[in-house]
């Protein structure tokens, strides 16, 4: 199956008049969340939902959602010494899904860096440090090649929680962008 080149990729803010229908992944929640839910969601600011288009068939979505984070789940490396609050902010991917037609294609990799790059954004407006998620067990590993860590004391719940401390990436790109190179996430 080919690799979907991201020239031809646009991801946009799911409006009333995206057709949802012919959307199907591999799990009827996550169907049934965007072709029945995600939109009300939307209009009591619960979550905002972004829709992964080529140009204009759905490829796949991604909810996002305010969250925090308890310091004392975070591991050591990752924490921020000195931090006066029992929570650290962050942001929460609360679904993401792929249509069944395009898997294999690199789409779930580039929602997420998308994902990333939203929460780097927002960190320059609002306090953000964190993404957090709840993983299905079959996409642990997925998470963890782009530098997720399982919460330990609750890795053996059947959706382990997940986290991915900015800070580092964010780090990185305020040094390439000082010396001169384009920031991208790879």
């Amino acid at each position: 199956m080919r690799q979907v080149s991201l020239e031809d990729l646009n991801v946009v803010y799911m409006r009333d008049s995206h057709d949802t229908s012919f959307f199907h992944c591999s799990n009827d929640d996550l169907n049934n969340f965007l072709s029945e839910d995600a939109k009300n969601s939307q209009e009591d600011l619960i979550s905002r939902t972004y829709l992964c288009l080529e140009p204009e068939r759905i490829l796949g979505f991604i909810s996002l959602v305010t969250d925090t984070i308890e310091v004392k789940l975070v591991e050591k490396d990752d924490g921020i010494d000195g931090y006066p609050y029992p929570r650290y902010p962050a942001i929460k991917i609360a679904r993401l899904a792929v249509d069944k037609r395009a898997e294999g294609r690199g789409i779930g990799r580039f929602l997420l860096l998308w994902a990333i790059g939203k929460t780097y954004q927002l960190s320059g407006e609002v306090g953000c440090r964190y993404i957090t998620l709840d993983s299905k067990r079959e996409s642990v590993g997925f998470y963890e090649k782009s530098g997720f860590k399982i919460i330990k004391k609750y890795s053996n719940r059947n959706y382990p929680p997940m986290y991915l401390n900015m800070y580092p990436i964010v780090k990185q790109m305020r040094q390439e962008n000082a010396d001169g190179h384009k920031s991208g996430l790879s």
